[in-house]
């Protein structure tokens, strides 16, 4: 499976989960965010994986 394959296919269990659990938006106050929970939680899952343990590396 390549990076793009695998990035994909974590956003849309990420998307999935994030609607069944999820009744309300996590985020309601303040500017309109450039990227959604879902693929804020994506970025940090597949960072995690490919072992970048800081924000500048993922």
């Amino acid at each position: 499976m390549s990076v793009e394959d695998f990035i994909i296919y974590v956003y849309c269990c990420v998307e999935d989960t994030c609607q069944t659990i999820v009744n309300q938006p996590l985020r309601r106050r303040g500017f309109m965010p450039k990227l959604s929970d879902a693929e804020v939680i994506t970025m940090e899952i597949v960072g995690e994986f490919m072992s970048k343990d800081h924000d500048k590396g993922i």
